[in-house]
């Protein structure tokens, strides 16, 4: 009996030997039949559609929104071109994939018992490895666009914190940060072709399924907090489906209806399976290995040849509530600090206005955060919107127009280069003036073009240095001249070919075009008697011409503040 156990124990040891030797066949089998089409050659000029641009002048690559086509990014974002239809694949003579190869252990062996297939993954983990692709696009990122994404791996410093603090409390891999960075380059304000938006690239039906709110005053695909819940949660979903990092990746990048056909197609198959038979677009299967490619420059960018970030930070801030339509010239003033670092902190608001008839959060600097709200009240509710857009649909007239914002025809036509009203189009955006701040000298006002800059030539007449926003009715209304006159004191000057920095002459003030505006006040010592316009209050007149509230309603003997189009008030001097 000993002796015939013994047997029969070496003949199983022997079968277990040959299932783990045809086992191992198998797999070396599938590596070696495996020809992956790879990334953009180093050396090729041109990139195919769907890939990141090779040509250095040209923006690197960004994804198409969560679920949909080619999302490509503005000016100097990663940007794809449109992806291209898969090529047709002759798959007569290909090998067995991974996921073939481990059903076929399965079944041989009734289970797993030497751990030949391959392992679930960490869902923690996100992992790195290197292949031909990879490599391929570490050296495109290194070559090809070495400065800007040097830029990229600068402006992830903004929001690394934020999107690691997120991804770590929902237990996803730290490294998913390098797919915002591929989509968008790190900029909220990234806006694709393919009408995709912000730090993460959504489409506006993914983003409105995970709960961001897009509409005409805000868009909160631009708010790096909101879109990053969002992608935390819709990232979650895909792994929670593909149990996959890649193909939830994959998912992301070309929507995951292509990766559940091609897992119909090929049951099992790991997202290099499904690159390799190509049953992913061309832009899908180059996705992946772009994540891994930048993931790893970024986890040691002195060992490609990267200089250490330069580190790019947001200002500490607060949020504060604001009651109603606010420019963000005015938040910026009663936050104490400048429009642009209120634009850094609020790209949410594309229009740079709160939308109207809602409180809203907004943020401001820390330091400025406790004074806002004295600050804020002390801004009468007719003066906090500078301006704001209209949108031209069938039927609207500048008339028509007007009554609904409470304008006039002139001072639309003077917040918009002396539009002809007969030349409307349908979808083009108009700027109207919703203030005496706008509807005078300060139409389109922004951290560019706050003031008029002028000086007196030796002649005694005034020169204006044109500034960026600034038109020549915005120019002849600060002045208290018509545009005729100052054309015709510049050369007959076209309106449409201002130029920043150009000089222009101001003729004196008082004459029949000019007299009786509400501009400026001579500069003689005598009291000038102005017209009160449309959206004019007493606190912009009063700063129009340096002189306090309090001094126009004791030279006007006014019972109150309120003053009306057509009123006349002098300034004395």
């Amino acid at each position: 009996m000993t002796n015939r156990s013994s047997g029969t124990h070496s003949l199983a040891r022997l079968h277990w030997a040959g299932l783990v030797l045809a086992a191992l066949v198998l797999h070396g089998c599938a590596f070696t039949q495996r020809t992956p089409d790879i990334g953009p050659a180093p050396e090729a000029a041109n990139v195919e559609p769907g890939a990141l641009e090779a040509d250095g002048a040209d923006p690197p690559e960004a994804t198409p929104g969560p679920g949909d086509a080619a999302a490509p990014a503005p000016d100097d974002e990663l940007m794809p071109e449109d992806p291209a239809l898969p090529d047709p694949v002759d798959e007569t003579g290909a090998g067995p994939t991974a996921a073939e190869i481990d059903r076929a252990v399965r079944e041989m062996l009734g289970g797993d018992p030497l751990g030949l297939v391959h392992e679930g993954e960490d869902p923690r983990v996100f992992r790195l490895e290197m292949n031909e692709r990879v490599q391929s696009w570490v050296h495109y990122f290194q070559t090809a666009i070495g400065e800007r994404f040097a830029t990229y791996l600068g402006r992830k410093t903004r929001y690394e914190p934020m999107i690691r603090r997120k991804l770590r409390e929902a237990g996803l891999p730290q490294d998913l940060i390098y797919l915002a960075l591929i989509e968008s380059g790190m900029n909220p304000n990234a806006y694709s072709r393919a009408s995709a938006v912000g730090l993460w690239q959504f489409i506006a039906g993914t983003g409105r399924q995970y709960g961001l709110e897009i509409s005409y005053w805000i868009d909160e695909r631009r708010d790096p907090e909101k879109a990053t819940d969002a992608a935390v949660r819709h990232l979650k979903d895909l792994y929670e489906e593909f149990g996959s990092w890649y193909l939830a990746a994959a998912g992301y990048n070309g929507g995951p209806n292509r990766v559940r056909r091609g897992l119909r197609t090929v049951p099992g198959a790991t997202f290099w399976d499904l690159a390799d038979r190509r049953l992913l677009r061309r832009e899908t299967r180059d996705y992946v290995p772009k994540i891994i490619a930048a993931a790893m420059i970024g986890h040691d960018p002195a060992r490609y040849g990267f200089p250490d970030p330069e580190r790019e930070t947001i200002p500490e801030y607060a949020k504060v509530r604001v009651p109603d339509a606010t420019s963000f010239d005015v938040l910026a003033e009663a936050a104490g600090t400048d429009e642009a670092t209120i634009n850094l902190l609020n790209p949410e608001f594309p229009r740079d206005v709160t939308p109207p008839n809602r409180e809203v959060e907004v943020r401001v600097p820390v330091e400025g955060a406790a004074r806002f709200a004295a600050r804020y009240a002390a801004v009468p509710a007719d003066e906090r919107v500078t301006w704001t857009f209209h949108t031209v649909q069938r039927g609207h007239t500048l008339g028509w127009i007007g009554q609904q914002y409470g304008v006039s025809v002139a001072a639309l036509r003077a917040a918009n280069g002396n539009l002809n009203p007969r030349r409307l189009q349908i979808g083009q955006e108009l700027v109207i003036p919703r203030s005496a701040r706008v509807s005078g000298a300060s139409i389109a006002q922004s951290s560019n073009a706050r003031s008029i800059t002028a000086r007196t030539n030796a002649e005694g007449t005034t020169v204006v240095t044109v500034q960026r926003g600034q038109t020549l009715d915005v120019i002849a209304q600060r002045y208290g001249v018509s545009v005729a006159a100052l054309r015709a004191a510049n050369g007959n000057v076209n309106p449409r070919r201002l130029q920043i920095g150009q000089e222009l002459l101001v003729p004196a003030a008082g004459r029949p075009a000019g007299a009786g505006s509400a501009g400026s006040a001579s500069d003689g010592a005598g009291p000038v008697t102005i017209v009160v316009r449309p959206g004019d209050s007493l606190w912009l007149i009063a700063r129009r011409h340096s002189v306090s509230t309090r001094e126009l309603i004791e030279w006007n003997r006014l019972s109150s503040t309120r003053i009306h189009p057509g009123d006349r008030l002098e300034i004395r001097r």
